[in-house]
């Protein structure tokens, strides 16, 4: 039974138990299709949600509780939908130095970042990289300047990204 501080959580959180797991099953043609119309670009208020598996959002809480008092950064998986949502199926940490109130991504990030993905696309698994993560220790959860700086610097190299900041 659910204590009612997690029942308020979810209330205030607007999380929704999902019965039908099929939007997490992954549709390469299906996100070809989406990529090569590339809604977002005549719309930048396309999207207007994001669904989150519960095994990413595991990952993410603990990955940033295990850094807490320092941030910590990784990066996300899923697809985007026509239904204006990204939906993220999985999430990897990455590894960054962070300090209480930064969190630098240097060559060796970049370098993991793509054998990750090599090591993913080699075994099978298809879902994009879709977005990062990072955490903010007691702080609260938005966007600093260098974050924002940051994400511009994704959007950059692959649109849509989306940025995600926890407190744990």
């Amino acid at each position: 039974m659910a204590s009612t501080a997690q029942k308020t959580w979810e209330l205030e959180n607007q999380v929704v138990p999902v019965d039908d797991a099929t939007i997490y099953a992954f549709d390469q043609a299906e996100q070809d299709a989406i990529f090569d119309k590339k809604p977002w670009k005549e719309d930048v208020n396309f999207f207007k949600s994001v669904r989150m598996s519960a095994v990413a959002m595991i990952k993410i809480v603990m990955h940033a509780k295990s850094g807490a008092p320092l941030e910590v950064m990784g990066l996300m998986q899923g697809k985007v939908t026509l239904d204006r949502e990204f939906i993220i199926m999985d999430a990897f940490p990455l590894p960054v130095e962070g300090t209480e109130t930064r969190v630098n991504a240097g060559a060796g990030a970049n370098e993991f970042m793509v054998t990750f993905t090599e090591t993913c696309e080699r075994i099978g698994k298809v879902e994009n990289v879709c977005g990062w993560y990072h955490s903010h220790p007691g702080y609260g959860c938005w966007l600093s300047g260098i974050d924002v700086q940051t994400q511009m610097t994704y959007q950059q190299h692959q649109e849509p990204w989306l940025a995600v900041v926890v407190d744990p």
